[in-house]
């Protein structure tokens, strides 16, 4: 089963697996979501709020639904 970024607990970290293909795929490649990247969970935001996260000293705010195209490890 693969774990998507948008399963993840506040305060985890991983790494990105890979990202499925979806719309936003060249939007996330410039915000720095690759493969290989670090990141971890800064906070979620309440009723599928945004999830904010730190990738590479950006922090980033995702959909949920964008954040599910994320596989990560």
């Amino acid at each position: 089963m693969e774990l998507r970024l948008c399963d993840l607990k506040v305060e985890k970290m991983g790494v990105v697996k890979y990202i499925q293909d979806n719309p936003i795929s060249a939007k996330l490649a410039e915000f720095g979501i690759l493969p290989g990247s670090k990141f971890s969970i800064l906070n979620k935001a309440p009723f599928y709020g945004p999830i904010f996260i730190l990738v590479e000293n950006n922090r980033i705010a995702l959909r949920r639904k964008e954040a599910a195209f994320i596989i990560v490890e």
